[in-house]
């Protein structure tokens, strides 16, 4: 349940910078990276501190989560927004489809795991008798599901690095 509604938050606020992202995007250029260490740390360390800044909803019980990820999804999808037209089809498909269904599936676990308190919460609250919760157990759940989330940023970022470059 988490999941899914970490992912219908984050995609959606991706789905709307995409929508709102300027439709000429004659002043940006495609900047050639080399493929490498730095660029492979440099690109986990973003992907993480984005990933962090959606799991500290587990210390807020949830509500730090929501703006994260109305703010880190529309910026993402303006970004890509803005990199189709520059790249084109063909620059799309080779630059940004290899890594980002693994990033994105990523973040959105993170999402999800931010969100586990906060859905916790409301299931016992809605079960018209509020029962005491195990936040131990939620807690655990959500960095488990935060640890895979990490596990796949540093995939995506290898593919980033060597692949997409």
């Amino acid at each position: 349940m988490s999941i899914s509604c970490g992912a219908l938050l984050w995609f959606g606020a991706f789905a709307f910078g995409w929508w709102n992202a300027p439709a000429d995007s004659t002043g940006l250029t495609k900047v050639n990276q080399e493929p490498g260490w730095t660029l492979f740390l440099d690109i986990l360390m973003n992907n993480i501190g984005v990933s962090a800044a959606l799991f500290l909803g587990v210390v807020t019980l949830g509500l730090a989560t929501i703006p994260a990820a109305l703010i880190t999804g529309s910026l993402a999808g303006y970004g890509w927004g803005q990199a189709a037209p520059v790249l084109g089809t063909a620059g799309t498909i080779r630059h940004l489809l290899p890594h980002m269904p693994l990033e994105l599936a990523a973040i959105a676990l993170s999402a999800g795991a931010g969100l586990v308190p906060l859905l916790a919460g409301a299931r016992s609250g809605l079960r018209g008798h509020p029962r005491r919760t195990a936040w131990w157990s939620q807690s655990v759940d959500a960095c488990r599901l935060w640890a895979v989330a990490v596990a796949g940023l540093v995939l995506a970022a290898g593919v980033e690095t060597w692949v997409s470059t």
